[in-house]
């Protein structure tokens, strides 16, 4: 698993929803999503309503072993952006909904368009969620835009695809939490409307903090991706740190009288 991944999805998702508060980065609102469209409130027999979904498609590069901790990690963030109707479905003892796209107007691919604007506003705000994006993903090499279709027909849709091929910072070795995503994970924790996320939190710190339990031998083979042997032939021993005496001092060495 990779914690940045995962911290860069609810980063991105919570930049775009504000933290679920208003005022509303984008026409969204409060539905935005990581990886799967969940039920909301708004879902309603006949009722059309924009949404936004983030998934996280590619990640290249980013295992830290040998030389490849210097290769440079790419990143896939997908964004798709819907126009959506939800109508009542009736499975089971219960009602369930289904969501369609409507196909396309003039008035409706304007609305995506200020939609898509709007995002990129959202991604570059001054809050503790922005800014962990930003501080994991400095740049990109690839944006891409595209239209909705129908997969029968190719009727165009009231929906777009963001593709996102970001240059993103990696994963932390030293068991340390970077300030802008402690930030970001305190405002998750301390947020109480807010809850959708929160209990993540403890897994994440934990995962990110993991390796400063580790001695500093182990962290080097681990980033260097050394068998135990092959560490141990370089003069890399295991075990438990060798501390000096606490009442040992140094004398300067010189000449004898």
């Amino acid at each position: 698993m990779s914690v940045y991944r995962v911290v860069g999805r609810l980063a991105a998702v919570s930049a775009l929803n504000n933290f679920m508060s208003a005022p509303w980065p984008t026409i969204a609102g409060p539905n935005w999503f990581d990886s799967k469209i969940e039920p909301v409130e708004d879902m309603k027999t006949d009722k059309m309503f924009p949404c936004g979904v983030v998934y996280t498609d590619y990640d290249f590069n980013h295992w830290n072993k040998g030389a490849g901790q210097n290769k440079r990690r790419l990143t896939t963030i997908t964004l798709e952006l819907l126009i959506v109707q939800a109508r009542e479905v009736t499975t089971g003892a219960r009602p369930d909904y289904r969501l369609d796209c409507p196909v396309t107007d003039s008035e409706i691919e304007s609305s995506l368009d200020f939609f898509e604007s709007q995002i990129f506003r959202a991604l570059a705000a001054n809050n503790e969620a922005a800014n962990a994006f930003s501080y994991l993903y400095a740049s990109y090499d690839n944006v891409v835009s595209r239209r909705g279709a129908s997969a029968e027909g190719g009727q165009r849709l009231a929906a777009r695809q963001i593709s996102m091929e970001m240059t993103s910072v990696r994963e932390n070795t030293s068991g340390t939490i970077p300030p802008e995503i402690e930030a970001f994970l305190a405002k998750l924790e301390g947020t109480p409307t807010y809850t959708d996320y929160a209990d993540r939190v403890i897994d994440i710190r934990q995962a990110l903090t993991a390796p400063a339990g580790w001695s500093e031998v182990e962290r080097e083979r681990q980033l260097l991706g050394w068998s135990t042997k092959t560490a141990e032939a370089v003069g890399r021993v295991f075990g438990p740190p060798v501390l000096l005496p606490p009442n040992l001092t140094f004398h300067p060495v010189g000449p004898s009288p």
